[in-house]
């Protein structure tokens, strides 16, 4: 789930309709054009939004333009000011991530070496703040080699970590080295959950040991970005079974018995809990956290009951490979409440007309990614991703990935799909377009926003060359009960763009069930405004 994103900030309820009540443009200075949005700040209780824009003036100065409007986006005032940047800059021009131009924090890399043996190094993190960007650039340093090994002296092999760069710590998943004694696959029996400070102090050592051999299947630790703390761990465990071997039989008679395990950042045990997968073979793609606690994770599967997971790393780089089934679990206080299976041929039967009428393909298991998901008031879970293809150079060459039409999954409570929805796009676009889903209070209707990226406009500040996303906002109201589009809105008018990169571009009107898109025209030389009336 990493890429440039168009910050949406959703409506907590919504009515039955989505109707433009204001739509207003303003032109900004050849001086503002210069430069670019810095920052806006919207204070709603005092009824104003101020957009403020960043110029470079003489060295070390930066000149701030700032417009401010009313809520009905109503010129109030426009003012400038030239800020010394080697001093503090004020709280007014500050985002809430920012915490200096650029500092450093020492932690600690970790790394495998060649053979598998866990490896700790010194490393100094820096983080550069691009105000263009709206968020730090992070790049790591590393030093010399540490030590690290359990309290009784047992050497280690690695498999997994997250790292905390804002405080420099670290949390390892490894296993125990085995030996004759032990045996070759002890590393896959004995696991350690282990915490490190940057001196190597260890802070935690959580054993984690089972019967048999087991693969790590899923790793996932949370936040992910660079500069956000991060919390507890999680990983899915899968009974596996080394290929052509011929010594004891050690190896669990159940391919089908995962486990489960959740250890929190400051290290004690959360969870430990073996579940049954329908299926024995299951790429987990991603983790959910739900606010009341639940978490959710799923992915494609087989479609035996007999096969062992062998490794993550088998199916790493299976782009074109297709899998005949879905899996959706959930866990929730302590318990594996649900495990649900999907084939492919459900998916297709649950397809449902798009907007035009048509339809479009159903999943088939293979190259989609999801970037959102979430839970209803009543558990129903919706997964949305983006399909996509491989991008290629004049010469042929793979150069990336090109993300092409959305998709949604609309499952129930306990995980049985009810329906699938597909949005077919015209443009292919070199990062996933943001989607966001919102529940109507009754929960009939589910309102599927997304930024449908239709092109791009390179824009430059000082030596900084990107290419600007143009992103049109569109809205589409399902009715859940009959699985149709109630009703498809585009905004903007083909001129106009929601703003891109770290910037609020929509507004939440507290007094009353109204929203506003915040934005520009292509040119940047007019700001854009339009409020939707959701009782209309």
């Amino acid at each position: 789930m990493k890429y440039l994103a168009y910050i949406l900030v959703f409506i907590a309820s919504l009515a039955t309709a989505q109707t433009i009540d204001i739509e207003k443009t303003h032109d900004v200075s050849k001086e503002a054009m210069k430069g670019f949005i810095h920052i806006v700040n919207n204070d709603l209780e005092k009824r104003q939004i101020d957009v403020v824009y960043r110029v470079r003036a003489k060295k070390n100065q930066a000149k701030f333009i700032t417009y401010s409007f009313d809520t009905d986006f109503n010129l109030l005032n426009q003012s400038e000011e030239l800020i010394d940047m080697e001093k503090e800059i004020p709280s007014k021009y500050r985002p809430k991530k920012y915490k200096g131009e650029d500092f450093s924090r020492e932690g600690l890399a970790v790394e495998p070496n060649m053979m598998g043996t866990l490896v700790l190094k010194r490393k100094v993190t820096n983080f550069n703040w691009s105000w263009f960007m709206g968020g730090y650039t992070v790049t790591t340093n590393v030093a010399e080699k540490l030590k690290a090994k359990t309290d009784d002296e047992k050497k280690l092999f690695y498999h997994d970590h997250i790292e905390d760069n804002t405080s420099g710590t670290v949390m390892v998943l490894a296993g125990e080295k085995g030996n004759p004694k032990s045996g070759a696959f002890n590393h896959m029996m004995n696991y350690h959950f282990l915490k490190y400070d940057i001196n190597l102090t260890q802070l935690a050592d959580v054993n984690v040991n089972f019967e048999t051999p087991q693969s790590v299947a899923a790793v996932y630790g949370y936040p992910t970005t660079d500069d956000d703390p991060k919390s507890d761990m999680i990983v899915i465990f899968a009974p596996t079974k080394a290929k052509n071997y011929t010594g004891p039989k050690i190896w669990s008679k159940t391919p089908t018995e995962y486990t489960y395990v959740r250890v929190s950042y400051e290290g004690k045990l959360l969870d430990k809990i073996s579940f049954s997968s329908p299926n024995s073979i299951w790429r987990i793609d991603d983790f959910v956290l739900n606010a009341d606690g639940a978490v959710y994770f799923y992915g494609p599967s087989n479609s035996e009951q007999d096969d062992y997971f062998q490794n993550r790393m088998e199916f790493a780089g299976a782009e074109k490979k297709k899998w005949p089934r879905f899996q959706l679990a959930k866990v929730d206080k302590g318990k594996m409440d649900f495990v649900s299976n999907t084939s492919m041929e459900d998916f297709e039967t649950k397809l449902k007309p798009q907007p035009d009428g048509k339809k479009g393909d159903p999943y088939n298991g293979r190259r989609v990614i999801f970037n959102e998901s979430v839970i209803s008031p009543a558990g129903e879970i919706v997964l949305a991703g983006q399909s996509y293809g491989m991008m290629r150079n004049g010469k042929g060459q793979i150069i990336g990935r090109e993300y092409q039409d959305l998709l949604m999954f609309h499952f129930d409570a306990k995980g049985n799909l009810i329906s699938q929805y597909t949005m077919n796009k015209r443009f292919k676009g070199a990062a996933p377009d943001s989607q966001f889903f919102e529940f109507s209070s009754d929960g009939k209707s589910l309102y599927w926003t997304y930024f449908d990226v239709v092109g791009t406009k390179a824009v430059k500040e000082l030596a900084l060359v990107i290419e600007k996303p143009l992103a049109v906002p569109k809205m589409a109201k399902i009715n859940l009960a009959t699985g149709s589009f109630d009703k498809y809105t585009e905004y903007g008018n083909g001129d106009n763009y929601v703003h891109y990169g770290g910037i609020t571009n929509y507004f939440r009107y507290k007094d009353s069930n109204k929203v506003a898109y915040f934005g520009e025209n292509k040119k940047g030389s007019s700001l854009w405004f339009a409020r939707v009336n959701f009782d209309k």
